[in-house]
């Protein structure tokens, strides 16, 4: 389906079109199902490829948690 599909959909404001994507969204019964969106992807190869480079720029689960803000600030 194409949004020239949907009737009137040339009329509805932008809002109104963000409100429908947004509808279309929530609806997703199974989002674990998607892909994951290329950007993803892209930055997951960035990483690792960085880290193949440099191991040491590795840091532990418990090193990563430690280094997150506390939200008490």
């Amino acid at each position: 389906m194409r949004a020239s599909d949907i009737p009137n959909f040339d009329e509805l404001s932008d809002l109104d079109r963000v409100r429908l994507a947004d509808e279309l969204i929530a609806s997703i019964r199974k989002p674990e199902a998607l892909p994951a969106p290329i950007a993803h992807c892209i930055e997951l190869e960035r990483r690792w490829s960085e880290y193949e480079r440099n191991p040491s720029l590795a840091v532990s689960e418990e090193e990563f948690w430690a280094q997150l803000p506390s939200g008490k600030e």
